[in-house]
């Protein structure tokens, strides 16, 4: 029995997220605490969700309006970076916690979702064809 393309979707981001949460678990124990952000769970929900939402979204869109899969996608990406972008400035600014530890930690957790994004929408693109 085929699995629902969402539903598949929502399995392969959830092991994503726990595969980076255990790995920084295991970084937490062997790297000294000065060099790792203890905000790095949300980090990783918040990507966790507006990966979710955009991929929900370049699924259901083009066949429920007039819009078409290449503009869905660039619409969801333009919005997924503003809001990583709005993310990463306001931390920043804020000074919430020390820049370094935080640039280093979001960088790699944006880079990871990126990978696991491009390779699952590659897939996506090729049935919407």
């Amino acid at each position: 029995m085929k699995k629902h393309p969402l539903a598949s979707y929502l399995l392969d981001v959830t092991g994503v997220s726990l595969i980076l949460c255990f790995a920084v678990l295991f970084l937490m124990l062997v790297v000294p605490k000065e060099y790792l952000s203890f905000n790095i769970p949300y980090y990783i929900m918040m990507f966790f969700v507006v990966t979710l939402g955009s991929y929900a979204f370049l699924y259901y869109s083009p066949e429920k309006t007039k819009i078409n899969f290449n503009q869905a996608f660039f619409l969801t990406r333009i919005v997924k970076f503003s809001i990583y972008v709005a993310v990463l400035v306001t931390v920043l600014l804020s000074h919430i916690e020390k820049n370094i530890k935080f640039a280093f930690a979001y960088i790699i957790i944006f880079v990871v979702f990126q990978i696991f994004d491009t390779i699952k929408l590659t897939k996506l693109a090729k049935e919407k064809k």
